[in-house]
């Protein structure tokens, strides 16, 4: 069987280098689908970073085994792979295995740091579908052992008051001062907030592998007033009470004259006289306390509301 490589998305180019690939079957059965494999790592590799690529072939040779399991045994052991290294002037190698399931496959690739004696990357596969899917598969995994590593920042974060609450990107982390645990270099939404004060929201831009300090005094939360709002709601209460009085005393002073004589009657509409003045009243009362409740609404909104924007 043999494997035609996929196409494959460009890397940036390395430095010239020699490597070694070298994939294993997880059983004698599967030493040609290995050995297939290997040779779309090795065309991969070769196209993408330029560099010289030992196979199967040589590295075995190198590593001084006959069988599969030595072969494997060796691939697990990164003083036994640097031997071979050293031997072939290699700095990496690709190692890893694959076996099939029915219709899955299942593969794993690992890129071995030969002068470091780390492993920097590994990548597990398990493929439904034929031989076209598994390349694609092999070729994608190929293109993650090579890819940057991108080193996580972090936010410090110190507050006046402490003990603040802190969110980045609408996730809760918890109390100030706080560190972040690792976060992934870019834009992130932080927020932070403290009983009794505005909020403070700002978009951060996190650096790979650094810490971004952030301190905040106290103007950057500055407090928030609690005595607008009480006044504004009360008035407003107040007012709404108001204009219902005025409202009802106004009905009453409207109703038709009752006695059954000229004095009762007399009587009767100077009280709808009083009732109507006590409306008028109420209504002047009840419009001067909406006023005085839509002016703290206004001038005072922020307290009473909040910050529209959260940015104070």
């Amino acid at each position: 069987m043999v494997l035609a490589a996929a196409a494959a998305v460009p890397l940036r180019a390395m430095a010239a280098e020699k490597m070694a690939v070298l994939v294993l079957g997880t059983s004698d059965r599967e030493s040609e689908l290995a050995d297939n494999v290997t040779e779309v790592v090795i065309g991969y590799v070769a196209r993408q970073t330029g560099a010289e690529v030992a196979g199967k072939e040589e590295l075995r040779g190198r590593l001084g085994v006959t069988g599969e399991r030595q072969a494997a045994a060796c691939l697990d052991d990164l003083s036994c792979l640097a031997r071979a290294g050293v031997s072939l002037g290699v700095r990496r190698i690709v190692a890893g295995h694959v076996g099939a399931r029915g219709r899955q496959y299942l593969f794993n690739l690992t890129l071995n740091d030969l002068q470091s004696s780390e492993v920097t990357r590994r990548v597990f596969r398990l493929v439904d579908g034929g031989v076209e899917d598994l390349v694609r598969a092999v070729e994608d995994a190929s293109a993650e052992l090579f890819r940057p590593r991108v080193e996580p920042g972090r936010i410090q974060i110190r507050s006046e008051p402490v003990g603040a609450r802190v969110s980045v990107d609408h996730a809760y982390l918890g109390v100030t001062p706080l560190v972040s645990g690792a976060l992934i270099p870019g834009k992130h939404q932080v927020r932070v907030e403290a009983s009794g004060r505005f909020p403070w929201l700002s978009e951060v831009d996190v650096m790979p592998g650094q810490d971004l300090g952030i301190a905040l005094v106290p103007a950057n939360l500055p407090r928030r007033r609690r005595w607008p709002g009480t006044v504004a709601y009360t008035t407003a209460g107040l007012g709404a009470l108001s204009l219902a009085a005025g409202g009802f005393l106004g009905a009453l002073s409207q109703l038709s004259p009752n006695g059954s004589t000229r004095a009762e009657i007399q009587d009767d509409l100077e009280q709808k006289h009083r009732l109507a003045m006590g409306a008028n009243a109420a209504f002047v009362a009840g419009g001067v306390l909406v006023l005085v409740s839509l002016y703290h609404f206004i001038h005072y909104g922020a307290d009473i509301f909040g910050s529209p924007d959260g940015d104070r």
